[in-house]
């Protein structure tokens, strides 16, 4: 996080030789930095969506302590305050206001369905405040008061369709969960592939909770796809994946390409998941420097029982991002901040990514990974370079 802690140098030098106004408005209008800085951590450590949501909330938490242990921003600390919200996206709802008007948070990091990111974005615009999101989602209708640190369609998409065509198979079989999140990304997804020459065998929805799959593999089967396309999300990605492979169907063989199983869900999986594929940003096997001290902090931290995901790292550059707009801003104003945050750079595990200058989402890396026998991902393609999010 170099080019991050410079940024930081920086901005307290200056603060240092132009003089501090202390908190309430600073001299050009902006709401300046009181003695902490609080944000709300706003997360599920239980319910559906905790399998993927532990990983984010322990990542923002890393994320925050690395950032005090070096000075804060411009000399302030940030004070977290952490929430669960038990995969309730009305209860999120409830909490995200809370954290704005009881606790007087400058920002919220977190949530993660598309459901509860729309639960919660009223109350973040109709109170002026900022939420950072670092989950995959649909790309449509982004909010002036979000910061985006995750994939979007052409992020996580545009590319996987056209490869799953030339290396896999062009009849597809479509499966997701029934909200907004994998019904919008699986149209744009048919949409690639029959730009692509595609076959589209089927298509299925079912409910978050949804644990018996059994009707859905036998309509996988009587279609003959060439592979399944997945956006089955949170934990009843488990049983999908384990009754795939009870029900006689052989994920090496009629392989589940995916966009919403992580690191995370495979461990729940187990052997049932090896020869499956995913897409994302970032996988926790890239190999570099700066991902490897990133896991094993996060494994001294946390421990083993849970594993670090896309989701996780992006929550955890996420606050770095935040951080870095903030101490470039020098302001606790949503507005200060998000313009601050445009076209701003910083390093992040996987190397450096970008915000956008104009649409509040980040340029990431994509990627394409095979589960193995070690049950990780082993990376089968690459972006050339950082992709533009583009959305609607």
């Amino acid at each position: 996080m170099k080019k991050f802690l410079f940024l930081l140098l920086a901005a307290s030098l200056s603060l240092f030789f132009a003089g501090c106004t202390g908190p309430g408005k600073s001299d050009d209008g902006k709401s300046s930095l009181g003695d902490n800085i609080k944000i709300g951590v706003l997360y599920s450590t239980t319910g559906p969506f905790s399998i993927s949501e532990t990983p984010m909330a322990n990542s923002a938490k890393m994320a925050i302590e690395e950032i005090n242990a070096n000075g804060g921003i411009n000399g302030k600390k940030i004070e977290p305050i952490y929430m669960d919200y038990a995969s309730d996206p009305n209860l999120a709802a409830q909490k995200a206001q809370e954290l704005i008007m009881k606790d007087g948070v400058t920002a919220i990091v977190g949530t993660n369905s598309s459901a509860t990111r729309l639960a919660v974005i009223p109350t973040i615009e109709q109170n002026d405040s900022l939420l950072i999101y670092n989950t995959f989602y649909e790309g449509e209708k982004p909010s002036n008061n979000v910061l985006y640190t995750n994939s979007v369609p052409s992020q996580q998409i545009e590319a996987y369709i056209p490869w799953i065509i030339k290396n896999l198979g062009k009849k597809i079989f479509f499966v997701g969960s029934d909200y907004e999140f994998p019904k919008k990304s699986i149209a744009y997804a048919k949409k690639i592939a029959e730009e692509n020459g595609g076959e589209i065998v089927g298509e299925e929805y079912v409910p978050i909770t949804y644990t018996d799959f059994s009707s859905v593999i036998n309509k996988i089967k009587e279609a003959k796809p060439d592979v399944v396309f997945s956006g089955v999300a949170g934990n009843g990605a488990v049983p999908f994946y384990k009754q795939y492979s009870q029900y006689g169907l052989d994920p090496k063989q009629l392989p589940i390409c995916a966009i919403a199983t992580s690191e995370a869900t495979v461990k729940g999986i187990g052997e049932s998941a090896i020869g499956t594929y995913s897409s994302f940003d970032y996988f926790n096997t890239i190999d570099t420097p700066a991902n490897k001290e990133f896991i094993e902090k996060y494994e001294a931290e946390f421990g083993t029982d849970t594993t670090v995901t896309n989701q996780a790292e992006g929550a955890y550059h996420g606050v770095y991002m935040l951080a870095a707009a903030i101490a470039k801003a020098n302001s606790g104003a949503a507005a200060d901040i998000i313009k601050a945050a445009s076209g701003l750079k910083i390093d992040t595990p996987a190397g450096e990514i970008k915000m956008d200058e104009t649409n509040h989402h980040a340029w990431l890396n994509s990627y394409i990974g095979k589960v193995n026998s070690n049950l990780t991902f082993d990376i089968v393609n690459k972006s050339d370079g950082l992709v533009k999010p583009i959305v609607e």
